[in-house]
């Protein structure tokens, strides 16, 4: 049974649900759970990864079927849920707090009122909930499970129950309990740490105002080694621009896309390299990961390829990061952010850079 004690300071496994209602979470926070957490799981539920109840009781299992009856009688979509409610317990002493998500609750609105679609167990989720990434703005980190998202706690909520007490008509009233819990001096066993990290693809292409840049020698040594090496062009994707039965004209590489995650440590980023797209002759190439490109043991001035990109000594712009593509003529302002202020804030520093 659940101890209480001491104004609700003090407690032991006592039932609370919170709503995460979609217009309330903010760019900042980095990602969207109220956004695209209804996607995964009704894709999930229609292919029979997770299953989907009637109630946190489990009484009943509503099939795709059922699902989509819901769905046409109402004329809403699962998908595009507004409200996730998470029944959860929560224990807390003087030092700290845990809490445990039990599951999921989906509800949308239409036209003709609340529409409740059930309730998803966490621990039958786990296997599609822990291996998903759930997409990340600017301000988000590099990968991020769906299921360390939810425990991360960067998102929006309000309590609606609390044991036995319901908060649902006046939310305003829970705040000290949640406050207490969460925003006070105590540790918060369980809580995600969101990584300082970032999953950041950049462009080089030829500088032909600097004779020795750097990039504009990876991207010749790129050239000769294809040049060299028709079949590697072929399998590349080349077999879609370029006829084998033919001879080949001369490959140029005009561009090269360098997919990254950074990683903040202090005042310093650590760039790891991931995976890279050639552009030959202005066409695009299958994309490849380092380790693939380790393999045509490319040297460039005696440094290897992932040497000079860990330099940063040549000029290049910021086409992504996370999810977000990132314009041209603010590539400078979104790098400044990285290097300077702020990564969990970088959208404001651009917004507010600009005015």
């Amino acid at each position: 049974m659940p101890v209480v004690a001491q104004a609700g300071k003090i407690y032991t496994e006592v039932p609370v649900l919170t709503h995460l209602p979609l217009g309330e979470q903010e760019d900042t926070f980095g990602f969207n759970l109220v956004e695209h957490l209804p996607k995964l799981v009704y894709k999930s539920i229609l292919d029979g990864r997770i299953i989907l109840w009637d109630s946190p009781k489990k009484n009943i299992a509503i099939s795709p079927e059922a699902l989509k009856n819901i769905e046409s009688n109402n004329q809403v979509s699962f998908a595009s849920t507004q409200n996730l409610f998470l029944n959860e317990l929560w224990t807390s002493s003087r030092r700290k707090t845990e809490f445990v998500i039990i599951g999921i609750s989906f509800l949308s609105e239409s036209s003709k009122g609340k529409i409740s679609f059930g309730y998803i167990d966490l621990k039958e989720a786990l296997p599609v909930l822990g291996r998903e990434f759930i997409p990340c703005n600017v301000n988000g980190p590099a990968q991020l499970t769906y299921i360390n998202a939810l425990f991360s706690r960067r998102y929006y909520f309000n309590v609606l129950q609390f044991g036995n007490k319901d908060f649902s008509v006046n939310p305003s009233a829970s705040f000290s309990i949640k406050k207490d819990a969460f925003y006070s001096k105590k540790k918060v066993q369980g809580l995600y740490i969101i990584p300082q990290t970032k999953l950041v693809t950049y462009v080089i292409e030829k500088n032909l105002a600097e004779i020795n840049d750097p990039g504009t020698d990876c991207m010749h040594s790129i050239e000769k080694y294809l040049n060299d090496n028709k079949e590697v062009l072929f399998n590349l994707g080349g077999d879609k621009y370029f006829d084998y039965k033919k001879p080949v004209t001369q490959v140029t590489v005009t561009r090269i896309e360098i997919t990254e995650i950074w990683e903040k440590k202090g005042s310093l980023i650590v760039y790891r390299p991931f995976q890279i797209r050639i552009f030959a002759n202005n066409r695009p190439l299958n994309t490849i990961t380092f380790e693939e490109l380790a393999k045509w043991q490319i040297l460039i001035n005696f440094k290897t390829m992932e040497d000079i990109l860990q330099e940063k000594s040549f000029q290049y712009s910021l086409y992504k990061i996370n999810k977000d593509l990132i314009a041209y003529t603010e590539s400078s302002l979104y790098l400044k952010a990285l290097k300077e202020y702020k990564w969990t804030q970088v959208s404001n520093y651009v917004k507010y850079s600009r005015n």
